[in-house]
């Protein structure tokens, strides 16, 4: 298990949603009169249920059959409690799982709080039991209780084998809204976030011409690098993602970087940016976006043809749009924010997308939104 698996383990497990803050004491007796319910549930086939107490960091209600189902030794469960079984997961569908998780729960936790406890997580991954044997596991987690400040902490989550058993699929992670079935965030959009988190552009850029059958000298003489370069970026690419091999790679970024109607994203809709820079980071990263969607051309790209951006070279070779990048975070935008520049590209990406879509339609609203907190 790579330090960045374990790291997301940690973060997930321990720290995202540990310590939900209260303002009075969670209501145990309402865990405590669902539990006929869980045992009912895995009375018939094969369901397991596992309910996880976010206050305690601790399981509340686990199946023996967990055990049994999947060969686990109990002693190493206990211990370890959820990262013992994460820690099982083959290295690129951990990434997945790890990562697809922490991003549904930050896209969750700015929903409106009666909204909340909706939410679905559907996951499918291949990890190896105690026996060292591969299994494919369908996964579910959905929200049972809320504190009174809105904070998730209490979770079941239900687990069986899945009927397909293919150990050659990359695991998936989507959510749902567990009570009209729309999706919230689709497979697709759980992928390409996880790879624009761990890749830089220049190596997604690279990761996509290896998906499309270029050797690597095509790739750095596309690139206008040398072919060294382009192995060391390979290499990096494959060591980040944990991927086994260059058929796990490129499954990640299949269906991925390809035009789709944001406007079917109920994260996008439901949370809106309220203040000023929250407003302008949303701007940013739509007019990315938008310019990526109907192009078909890069960040870098759109930075030396606007003139609006300076675009620096490291040492590689690679293309770096340091501080145009600072605007895609609201963590690092700058104190005072270059809100005309951040306009400037939006207009410029605009003028070059002509043809109505549901993205344009998108940025053209973060615009007015952006104005509209300036007051003009």
């Amino acid at each position: 298990m790579s330090k960045a698996v374990e790291k997301a383990i940690r973060e997930l497990v321990l720290d995202r949603r540990g310590n939900p803050s209260f303002t009075s004491a969670p209501d145990y007796s309402r865990a405590d009169a669902l539990r006929p319910f869980w045992e009912q549930m895995e009375s018939t086939g094969n369901l397991i249920v596992i309910v996880w107490d976010y206050v305690k960091n601790d399981f509340l209600y686990l199946s023996d059959k967990f055990f049994t189902y999947f060969g686990f030794d109990p002693e190493n469960v206990y211990r370890e409690k959820l990262a013992y079984p994460l820690n099982r997961l083959i290295p690129v569908d951990a990434m997945i799982m790890m990562n697809g998780s922490a991003f549904v729960w930050d896209c969750v936790s700015g929903l409106p709080v009666d909204q909340r406890k909706n939410y679905k997580i559907i996951a499918e991954y291949r990890m190896r039991n105690d026996q060292n044997k591969m299994i494919r596991v369908h996964y579910q987690n959905i929200t049972l209780e809320l504190t009174d400040t809105g904070d998730i902490w209490l979770s079941m989550m239900l687990f069986e084998l899945s009927p397909d058993q293919n150990m050659e699929t990359l695991g998936t992670i989507s959510c749902v809204d567990a009570v009209s079935g729309e999706a919230i965030l689709t497979v697709e959009q759980v992928k390409k976030n996880l790879l624009e988190k761990i890749l830089s552009e220049q190596e997604i850029d690279v990761l996509k011409r290896i998906a499309n059958g270029q050797d690597t000298g095509q790739i750095a003489a596309g690139l206008g690098v040398s072919e060294k370069t382009t192995d060391q970026c390979r290499m990096e690419i494959f060591s980040k993602l944990n991927a086994a091999d260059i058929n796990d790679a490129t499954a990640l970024i299949k269906d991925v970087f390809v035009d789709s109607d944001p406007a079917q994203s109920r994260i996008v809709q439901k949370i809106n940016p309220a203040s000023l820079p929250e407003r302008i980071v949303d701007l940013m990263n739509q007019t990315i976006h938008c310019w990526v969607e109907s192009t078909g051309r890069t960040k870098a790209d759109l930075a030396e043809e606007s003139k609006i951006w300076r675009v620096y070279r490291d040492h590689n070779g690679w293309r770096r749009t340091q501080t145009l990048d600072k605007y895609l975070d609201i963590h690092t935008l700058p104190k005072s924010p270059r809100i005309t520049q951040v306009l400037q590209t939006a207009y410029y990406v605009l003028k070059a997308c002509r043809p109505p879509s549901a993205r344009r339609d998108q940025l053209e609203a973060a615009v007015k939104r952006v104005r509209e907190k300036q007051g003009r």
